[in-house]
């Protein structure tokens, strides 16, 4: 708040030495001595009168509201009525006037140069007569205070004290014109009405108005300092150009470059955090950064913490174990790796794929797995096939010595390799002769189904029979398990279980060390044809329109699944537990929640059989087989389907896999199909685990 101006005067004390130098007088005497011209001199009277004007209390304040040539109090003193009796005082008096006048003038030009300011404070001018210089508005309760002070002098309406005015000859009409408000005091209004008070308002704002430059806005003035309505800038260009250098320095201070001024090991940290995109775009920022950000720390550990994420798995996805991320090698190019990778999703995405057909067995190819590295069928013809998925030759062919020895097994009657891999427009792009043996433990009937890991392959036939074989041992058998008294339709194993289901409505819970049968499954009125299993709980399905959830441990049912119309013919784990998917003869494929036994998702599917079902439970993707011909591809989330590739095999599908990279099928014609959404991505085998060039390199053959 601005403070008073400086050098006030001490006005009572000026008041009192002026009427006590002019002496012994009556009260009417002192303040006018204009009625009484005989008594005073020429000198003291000229003096009186040019105090009067040029004292605070003897000037009416609404004169200072007031427009040019207005004079609300026409009585006002004026040096032209004064009366003198003697012609040569007049003269001397009319000099002495005109010096008074000037002296008047300085006095008032140099009380409104000192006061003006103090007008418009937020501090009211404190004068220490005692006395109001304002009327009173009438019954105000400002006057009602007044009062209560008990001033001794009162101010008239024209500004004069009210023993000045009791000596008039006259008393002046009270003013009718209204004064405006000033420091604390409430504005003068009359009591004649609405009219005074417009009149008023309306002269306050001219006021204010004329003298703008003079006014300093408040918050009590009305103005809203939060929104900076009404702010006044009254700095200088030299303030302005101080904030401009501050704020020039705060800029410089926002555009440090961290990267650069920090440790290179502690940049690496910080950018790591950053997803592809995001280091894409500094990497734009200046060749320094760009320099930092090809750092191949930075780009594996946002490929792993993108690319690791998984559906319904019980973790990130390790490198090296066959699922899209490679192995942790410093050769590693880690950026092209993410580039690779989501350029295969993409092509996911769009469904775009290239088809190769595997040829040569001799009639429909009931199973198979795969992995990076080599694919295994089962088929009717009673061999089990090894091909190298990189080459697409077929290396090595397993079955019973009357099958394998057959003369037309390599060479068809044209002299032609039987074995061979062709393009969708049957063009042969590969072509080979695999091994063949025989062993005395072997399958007398069609495989059905098969599973293997990196030390066993296990394989059940329809001579109601399984047979383990010893990879590491160029395929040998290791034992038969027999105890089912039909076909083995699937089957299924882990560190510690096998387990096999049949068309005799019973599932059979070997040992996996020793083949020892543990448990014998019933509960099914159908046959068994699809059994999964996650820990020590299986999962199974049959033609009795149900899905069975069971412990191993105990042989008994956990849960059933019921809403299928038809017989069902596969069923799928997720690889954490917590989803199965069944379909069957409904043409209906259902997703169950394992926890609470709910349908999450019924999706109508296919016009014929489903016969295959596949989870991807990195990806989420179901893979869908049918008779109708057609392979599907389904989001396990939202139960929508994502592609569908409409006969790509000539007649039923009997078995659909896939991985980050392929789906792979077969059918009722003796033919493979591989579907590679990768083919066509320079370096996506960098996405493979380690493992030999081809099959025939590991020594296996």
């Amino acid at each position: 708040m601005p403070g008073k101006p400086a050098g006030n005067i001490d006005w009572a004390a000026v008041q009192s030495e002026i009427f006590s130098a002019a002496g012994p007088q009556s009260a009417t005497e002192s303040t006018f001595p204009r009625q009484h011209p005989a008594a005073q001199s020429g000198s003291h009277d000229q003096r009186m009168r040019s105090l009067s004007l040029s004292l605070p209390w003897r000037r009416p304040r609404s004169a200072v509201f007031t427009h040019d040539g207005y004079n609300i109090n026409e009585n006002a003193i004026d040096d032209s009525n004064d009366h003198y009796t003697n012609p040569e005082h007049r003269r001397h008096g009319t000099a002495g006037a005109l010096k008074g006048m000037f002296r008047r003038a300085s006095h008032s030009i140099k009380g409104m140069v000192h006061r003006r300011p103090s007008l418009l404070n937020e501090e009211t001018i404190q004068e220490q007569s005692g006395t109001d210089s304002r009327p009173s508005t009438a019954n105000s309760t400002w006057n009602k205070l007044r009062q209560a002070t008990g001033f001794r002098h009162t101010r008239s309406v024209y500004g004069l004290d009210a023993s000045y005015q009791a000596g008039l000859p006259y008393r002046p009409a009270q003013a009718n014109v209204p004064i405006p408000a000033l420091g604390d005091a409430p504005p003068y209004i009359p009591e004649h009405g609405g009219a005074a008070a417009k009149a008023s308002a309306a002269m306050q704002n001219e006021f204010f108005a004329r003298n703008r430059w003079l006014y300093k806005t408040t918050s009590e003035d009305g103005n809203d300092r939060e929104s900076g309505i009404g702010i006044v800038l009254t700095g200088t260009s030299a303030d302005f150009d101080v904030e401009a250098e501050a704020a020039s320095k705060a800029a410089k201070i926002s555009r440090l470059d961290f990267i650069t001024a920090l440790p290179t090991e502690l940049a690496i940290q910080i950018l790591a955090k950053l997803d592809a995109a995001g280091l894409a775009k500094l990497s734009t920022v200046s060749k320094a950064w760009s320099q930092v950000i090809r750092n191949q720390h930075i780009w594996r550990e946002s490929f792993f913490r993108e690319m690791g994420k998984t559906y319904a798995t019980s973790g990130a996805v390790q490198p090296n174990t066959g699922l899209g991320i490679p192995k942790m090698v410093p050769s590693n190019d880690w950026k092209r790796a993410y580039q690779i990778k989501r350029e295969l999703s993409q092509r996911w995405k769009e469904g775009k794929a290239r088809p190769v057909y595997l040829s040569g067995h001799s009639d429909s190819v009931y199973c198979l797995q795969f992995d990076e590295h080599k694919i295994i069928s089962g088929s009717r013809d009673k061999t089990i096939r090894i091909w190298d998925m990189r080459t697409f030759e077929c290396c090595l062919i397993i079955g019973p010595p009357e099958v394998v020895h057959g003369n037309d097994l390599l060479l068809a009657d044209d002299h032609l390799e039987t074995h061979y891999a062709a393009s969708s427009d049957d063009e042969r792009i590969a072509v080979s002769r695999p091994d063949v043996t025989a062993f005395d433990i072997h399958h007398k009937a069609s495989i059905l189904c098969l599973q293997y890991d990196d030390e066993i392959l296990v394989t059940g036939s329809s001579d109601a029979t399984a047979i383990v074989y010893d990879i590491k041992d160029g395929y040998s058998p290791i034992r038969r398990l027999e105890h089912h008294s039909a076909a083995v339709l699937d089957l299924v194993f882990n560190d510690k279980y096998i387990v096999t289901c049949s068309k005799d409505t019973t599932i059979c819970a070997w040992d996996r060390r020793t083949g020892v049968l543990l448990r014998q499954l019933r509960g099914h009125a159908g046959p068994v044809n699809a059994v999964q299993m996650r820990g020590n709980t299986i999962v199974s399905c049959s033609g009795d329109f149900l899905v069975k959830l069971w412990n191993i441990d105990t042989g008994k049912t956990i849960r059933e699944f019921a809403g299928h119309t038809k017989g069902l013919a596969c069923s799928q784990f997720s690889e954490d537990g917590r989803y199965i998917a069944s379909a069957g003869n409904d043409k209906i494929i259902r997703i169950w929640d394992a926890n609470t036994g709910e349908c999450v998702h019924e999706m109508r599917a296919h016009e014929n059989l489903v016969r295959s079902l596949h989870i991807d439970s990195v990806s989420g993707r179901l893979i869908s087989g049918s008779y109708d011909t057609d392979i599907k591809v389904w989001d396990m989330a939202t139960g929508l389907q994502l592609l569908d590739f409409p006969r790509w095999h000539a007649s039923w599908v009997l078995s659909a896999k896939s991985d980050y990279r392929r789906i792979v099928s077969t059918g009722q014609a003796p033919k493979i199909l591989i579907m590679d959404f990768g083919a066509d991505i320079e370096g996506v085998e960098m996405l493979e685990s380690s493992g030999p060039l081809s099959l025939r390199d590991s020594g296996f053959f």
